[in-house]
């Protein structure tokens, strides 16, 4: 089991664009191949920094991840501030 998360700050202003587009892109993310688990948080007072976390089955999640984002037409660059940071977990126990 291999989980990563991406920390993304939205830039002020595009927060409701990029809520609608992972209202679209979530639902479709939660039926990739090996998915286990997909779930987003974000802070409390600003909404504009979002974690995402996934688990995966399989060890090649964030090329299959990106490539299934680019087949669905997403590309969220334009909307964060700054590259997203990326995370990856294994199961120690």
């Amino acid at each position: 089991m291999l989980t990563f998360t991406a920390r993304l700050t939205v830039k002020a202003g595009q927060e409701q664009e990029f809520e609608r587009i992972m209202s679209i892109a979530v639902p479709k993310v939660r039926e990739e191949p090996g998915n286990q688990a997909i779930f987003s948080t974000a802070l409390r007072k600003t909404r504009v920094s979002l974690c995402f976390t996934k688990s995966m089955m399989i060890r090649q999640p964030w090329r299959r991840h990106r490539a299934h984002l680019r087949d669905m037409g997403i590309d969220l660059r334009a909307l964060l501030d700054g590259p997203p940071i990326i995370e990856f977990y294994e199961k120690l126990a």
